[in-house]
Formats: structure tokens, C-alpha cells, sequence
């Protein structure tokens, strides 16, 4: 029978999908977070849940890296893109060619989990940063048959995530490509539900938030849109990094995952054969590609990963050397940092309701938010212009 390290799991789910008895579900601790709860009286000791457990699994090495900084052609693909949108054009070509795509939704009632997609035009609700932790659900199972039957795969997650699916399969499959993130740490569902239930009163009914949306803050953390449903009908309204707490303490690293402070994912050693990123920090290396809305850092990992990227349509790419990759991306390094107000969270997550969370940052952080307030006025041009210095 699985021991829970509750420090080092990270929810991605291949236990709870693999066992034959379903006996393994889920409890709720620490910021919300979802971790395996075994019922001891329906367990078999199959041991199937530790041999999916990724947690003490050694990594893979990777040879023969090659690093690109990418740009989609297509400028609507690129403004719905959280980066340069390698994720659709992969995506694409995947979908194009028979496949099908799996990838974190927020789905009804802002609820993040992993779906499947058959159809370009659901392709949509995969894109965009989500910064809560994706419920993968039954989605190795559904995917295992889908590889069974012969059908091409591509499966994108964190990597964790990507880890976990590997070792719930025990076996290498020709039709699966895998995708990892660049990840900084993840959010729960149950902080972030209790987040907008405090938004929904500010705002009026949520119809939609998109994280780092480019409409006002072009390609950057600095915000995103809300859409409510107010007595005036539909209002659209940005939604800054600085002027609430969710956005705030997720990008300060506050509300993370345990196992996000330890993880053994933050390296060059990635596990999917592609590695999707933002690609910060390009200006400065004056390449001949248009990077003013967006540009994905893509790192090749396998032979499987690199014939895919060599043979994407609908793109403008530059191979670079991995130093520059990393220069910017410090999650390519080591993990996030563990703060030291992560506790204080934890207290205020246990005993207070959005609304009063968000009253008491308000108050914590006046200077933070003047400081926002006058970066909004900065033009996005000339943001770019300071990004390209360093």
C-alpha cells in the first residue's frame, strides 16, 4: 500500500487512476489542496498505486537538446496565446493529422481539469494560463485507450503531470508526444474558488477570466480580462497582477503546492519530448523574429519532439543555445522559493472568506498598488524597450 509523502506528492492523479479497486480517492488539506486517501478496507495491496507513484522515480536524461524561440504567423492565434503560440501550432498539426490534444480547461463553473479535444475550434479553451492546479481527472485512462486504439496523442500538463501519465502507462507508446510546461508552481481549486466568490461580488455573475490576456497589458504577468454579467449587461474589465490577492500571492509564490518548493522538474532535465515556456527576456538577443506580441521558448527533448517542431507550418523560429534559455526562466534552474508568508496564507485560507483576505491585502499592500496603478500608465512599447536592456 501507497505511503502518502505529503511533502513531496504532487496530485497528478496515477495512483487514484490506476487502482482496479477505486479505492483511492481524495482529501483535502493545506491551501485546498487535493492529496490520495487510500480506504484501507477495499485496498488489496495490489501495489499498483506504488508502482505508478512518480515521486522517488529517478529522472530520464535528456541528449541532444535543441532550443528554439518561436512566433505563430497567425496574429489571432498569437493574441489568444499566452506566449508565441507553439501550443496551437503543435496542437494543429496533431489535430490535422487524425489526433487528438489534451490539455488544461477552465471548464464550467471555472472548475481547471484536463479535457480532451478532437477539433480545432474546441482548441480555444486549451490555450491561455490557467495558474490553478488542473484536475486530471480520468483523463491517463481515457488517453490509454485512445493509444490502444491507434490514434496519435499529444498530451500536455506540468511536469509532474507528464511524469505521472508515464509511469501509469509502464510502457513507451510510438502515437503519444508530450508536452511540459515551464512551471513556477501551481494554485488549488479551493483557493482560487474562494478568490472568486469574492470577485463575483465585486464584479457581478463571472462569465470569464482569462490570465495574462494581451488586450491591456500585452504579452507579460500584468494581467488579464474578466467578463461579468452585470445590470448593464456584459462588462469586460482588466484584471491586474497587483490589484487582488490571488494573482498577487500566486505570482509571489505564497499559495503554491508543497511539492512545488522541492521540485526535481526545475532543471534542464525535462520529461516531455517538447518543452513549452515564455520565452522572456528574447529582446535582448536581437534575433530576426518578430517578438513584440509574444514569443514561446520551445526545447526539444526527444527525436520524436524535434521531427514535430521541424515540421510545424504557420511559424517563424530561431534555434538558440539553452544558456539563453535559462537566463530568464529561473524555474529551468530550481524550484520556486519557499516564502515566508506561505503559513500566514495557509491561516487565512483555514479562517477567513475571500472578501476578507482581499480587504486585509488591500490594506497590507497600498504602496504595491499606486506602484501598479503608474506601471499601467507605462505604454507596453516602452516596457519592452526596459525588458530588452537586461
Amino acid at each position: 500500500m501507497l505511503e502518502i509523502d505529503y511533502e513531496h506528492c504532487t496530485g497528478c492523479g496515477a495512483c487514484v487512476q490506476r487502482c482496479p479497486k477505486k479505492c483511492i480517492s481524495w482529501q483535502f488539506r493545506e491551501l485546498g489542496f487535493k492529496y490520495p486517501d487510500i480506504d484501507k478496507e477495499k485496498c488489496i495491496n495490489c501495489h499498483q498505486c506504488e508502482k505508478v507513484c512518480p515521486i522517488d522515480k529517478a529522472l530520464v536524461s535528456v541528449k541532444n537538446q535543441h532550443v528554439y524561440a518561436l512566433v505563430n504567423d497567425d496574429k489571432a492565434t498569437l493574441q489568444c496565446s499566452t506566449s508565441g503560440g507553439a501550443f496551437s501550432a503543435i496542437a494543429k498539426m496533431v489535430l490535422n493529422n487524425g489526433g487528438v490534444v489534451y490539455g488544461c480547461s477552465m471548464e464550467k463553473g471555472f472548475q481547471v481539469q484536463h479535457v480532451r479535444v478532437s477539433d480545432s475550434k474546441q482548441l480555444n479553451k486549451l490555450r491561455g494560463s490557467k495558474y490553478v492546479q488542473s484536475d486530471t481527472a480520468n483523463s491517463f485512462c481515457m488517453l490509454e485507450q485512445d493509444l490502444k486504439q491507434g490514434i496519435t496523442v499529444l498530451y500536455s500538463g506540468t511536469p509532474c503531470q507528464v511524469t505521472g501519465l508515464k509511469s501509469f502507462l509502464g510502457k513507451e507508446y510510438d502515437n503519444l508526444i508530450t508536452v511540459d510546461i515551464v512551471c513556477h508552481g501551481v494554485g488549488s481549486q479551493r483557493y482560487f474558488d474562494k478568490f472568486l466568490e469574492d470577485l463575483s461580488r465585486r464584479k457581478g455573475k463571472l462569465q470569464e477570466l482569462r490570465f495574462r490576456d494581451k488586450k491591456y497589458v500585452g504579452w507579460s504577468c500584468g494581467g488579464g480580462v474578466v467578463v461579468s454579467l452585470s445590470n448593464n449587461g456584459l462588462e469586460e474589465s482588466p484584471f491586474y497582477n497587483f490589484d487582488n490577492y490571488y494573482y498577487s500571492y500566486f505570482l509571489s509564490g505564497d499559495i503554491y503546492r508543497q511539492s512545488c518548493y522541492s521540485c526535481k522538474y526545475a532543471n534542464t532535465i525535462r520529461q516531455g519530448d517538447i518543452t513549452l515556456g515564455d520565452f522572456w527576456g528574447v529582446e535582448a538577443f536581437r534575433l530576426d523574429l518578430n517578438t513584440y506580441d509574444g514569443c514561446s521558448l520551445v526545447i526539444t527533448n526527444s527525436d520524436a519532439g524535434k521531427n514535430i517542431v521541424d515540421n510545424l507550418s504557420g511559424v517563424e523560429k530561431v534555434e538558440v543555445n539553452i544558456e539563453k534559455a535559462i537566463r530568464h526562466n529561473d524555474n529551468l534552474s530550481a524550484p520556486s522559493r519557499l516564502t515566508v508568508n506561505r503559513n500566514k496564507r495557509i491561516t487565512e485560507f483555514d479562517t477567513m472568506s475571500g472578501s476578507e483576505i482581499e480587504e486585509i491585502y488591500l490594506k497590507e499592500n497600498n504602496i504595491k498598488l499606486i506602484k501598479g496603478k503608474v506601471k499601467t500608465m507605462v505604454p507596453y512599447s516602452v516596457k519592452r524597450w526596459i525588458r530588452s536592456l537586461h
